[in-house]
């Protein structure tokens, strides 16, 4: 008998030859950038210090140069993954199930699955999170500057891919 590999044997070793891949999701830029800035002070939380005075209307004072303001994390990256695991494993397993029968590249599962992460992350921002105390609306999505402002990379072999929506 004459061993001949099918479409799906060779399929799923390419998949093997590629080892891991890595998806990053979140606001990209360097580590003193604004939006990095912003992005990180809502996840994690912590302090700001005012630079100069500055009235705020809402309070009704003038913040004083100096002073400290607590900010409380207010998770928007983390939640998406814990609220979405049961999407993306779906996600994952059909474009599994595809690359096996030939149906969808490699490249194309891991283009789908980076947009699927930037695409929830951007929908789940702000839903369930701790309003604040001070003033009225959701300080990560009044403007929409975060929610723009959030990327997805693909890491093949430490090669990092920037992926845009469309």
């Amino acid at each position: 008998m004459i061993y001949k590999p099918t479409n799906t044997l060779k399929n799923l070793k390419k998949m093997n030859e590629r080892k891991k891949v890595y998806f990053q999701t979140g606001v990209f830029g360097s580590d003193d950038s604004e939006m990095v800035k912003i992005a990180a002070i809502h996840e994690f939380g912590g302090q700001i210090k005012v630079k100069k005075n500055r009235y705020v209307p809402v309070l009704g004072v003038t913040l004083k140069a100096g002073t400290i303001i607590t900010m409380p994390e207010r998770k928007w990256l983390t939640i998406t993954f814990e609220r979405n695991k049961e999407i993306i494993g779906r996600i994952v397993k059909s474009n599994l199930k595809k690359i096996g029968e030939g149906k969808m590249t490699i490249d194309e599962s891991n283009e789908i699955i980076a947009l699927a992460l930037s695409s929830l992350t951007k929908k789940e921002m702000g839903n369930g999170v701790m309003p604040p105390k001070h003033r009225k609306g959701q300080p990560m999505v009044d403007t929409g500057r975060l929610r723009q402002s959030v990327g997805t990379k693909i890491d093949y072999k430490g090669k990092t891919y920037g992926l845009k929506e469309k």
